[in-house]
């Protein structure tokens, strides 16, 4: 069977602090948050009352006839096509020169276009107008991101549409990784987007204990990841593209490359969780073969890790478990290894939020510097003695884990990344 390496050429990031590679990056570093009063959707009935929205977004910016895409595409889809245009530019390929039918897509989304088909539900009931957009059937189903960007950018190969929570956006890179090392294609683009800034989803969210709301009137200090002073995740919408190849169709055509998928695993607790968000259960074990499954095939030891780009959503429950799952993991080794959270800046945003995490990964080895967890004022003695990165701080990794964590803890996923030669 072939194993052939995977690289990273291209990265586009659609984010509430920045959008493109380096405008991202820049705020970053800088410790700039993207939080605030949400506008998107109505909040009057909800106790989290603050989002990372992605201001002022154009998806003509980014795309020909984006104006017109715009009216007809849900906006999830809209983020995807953004931040595909802005991958597929920085990694300076030239598509045409491509087989085309070896270039596939992938996407992870969370919640999908739940929000247009909540909309539609509520005009069918409500309106005597039945009358729909031609493309409203197109645009219920999950997959029809996938759909527009391989129409959009005529890639032929493989299409997938993965829905696993949070972990979507690196769950897609994980099975991206698995075709180019098995030789089926040669290159994938790879998308994270969410947008849950939806009244049914916030009282979801509400409902589940998930979502801060000690600081709607402080929103740049409410996402604390590893914090006593957390009091859960804030939400919002954002997207990521990653534009991976198999590394000798990257050397082909003088590809730069960030970082190569040097592993991936993802592990579920089975019979070992169940959803009771009133007494939850700590149970390390998946966490922790999730770590080590990525980090095997990347054929690590602990003290070869040098930065762990964290879930840190700064959930109260969640932040302990991996902090704690971290503390197995690493054992005498854990006080080398700096552990940062973006999504002290960002939140957690459905697959939008891990898509987002593996460019700051990458971004992290090119540019050798790891971002800062901003917020971490007070730590958390539960979560125990973590190195946490509160300043960005050069240092010039080699290999880098990015970890997320499903939804109320079922599942772990987490990919690593390395230096490429």
């Amino acid at each position: 069977m072939a194993n052939i390496p995977v690289v990273v050429t291209g990265l586009g990031p659609v984010s509430a602090i920045g959008c493109g590679r380096q405008e991202f990056w820049n705020a970053l570093i800088k410790g700039e948050h993207g939080f605030g009063p949400i506008t998107l959707c109505d909040t009057s009935r909800s106790p989290s009352k603050i989002g990372a929205e992605v201001k002022d977004f154009r998806l003509e910016r980014y795309i020909e006839h984006g104006r017109m895409s715009a009216r007809r595409t849900p906006r999830p889809v809209q983020l995807a096509l953004a931040a595909s245009a802005l991958a597929l530019r920085d990694a300076d390929i030239n598509l045409a020169a491509c087989d085309v039918n070896r270039v596939g897509v992938c996407v992870g989304t969370a919640v999908g276009n739940i929000g247009d088909g909540l909309v539609v539900r509520d005009r069918w009931l409500k309106s005597e107008d039945q009358s729909f957009n031609s493309e409203t059937a197109f645009h219920l189903f999950n997959h029809s991101a996938a759909c527009v960007l391989s129409s959009f950018f005529d890639l032929r190969g493989p299409i997938h549409t993965i829905s696993s929570g949070c972990n979507s956006g690196l769950d897609a890179l994980g099975l991206s990784q698995r075709l180019i090392q098995l030789g089926l294609v040669d290159a994938m683009l790879v998308v994270g987007t969410d947008c849950e800034l939806v009244p049914e989803i916030l009282a979801a969210l509400n409902a589940s204990k998930s979502l801060a709301t000690r600081y709607n009137d402080d929103p740049g200090h409410a996402s604390r990841p590893f914090d006593v002073h957390r009091d859960g995740n804030v939400t919002g919408e954002g997207a990521a593209a990653l534009l991976v190849e198999s590394e000798p169709h990257a050397q082909a055509r003088g590809a730069k490359r960030y970082a190569r998928v040097a592993g991936y695993s993802v592990c579920a607790a089975g019979r070992n969780r169940t959803y009771n968000h009133d007494s939850p259960e700590i149970d390390l074990r998946p966490c922790v073969r999730a770590l080590q499954g990525a980090m095997n095939e990347a054929g690590w030891k602990p003290e070869e890790v040098e930065v762990v780009n964290a879930n840190g959503s700064s959930s109260v429950v969640y932040d302990k478990l991996e902090a704690l799952a971290l503390m197995e993991t690493f054992g005498a080794a854990l006080p080398s290894v700096r552990v940062h959270s973006i999504k002290s800046m960002l939140g957690q945003h459905g697959a939008g939020s891990s898509a987002l995490q593996a460019v700051a990964a990458c971004l992290s080895i090119a540019e050798g510097i790891v971002p800062p967890t901003i917020n971490h004022d007070h730590p958390d003695a539960a979560c125990g003695a973590m190195r946490v990165v509160t300043a960005a701080e050069a240092c010039s990794p080699k290999n880098v884990l990015v970890h997320a964590i499903g939804f109320r803890g079922f599942y772990y996923s987490c990919a690593a990344f390395t230096a490429p030669d």
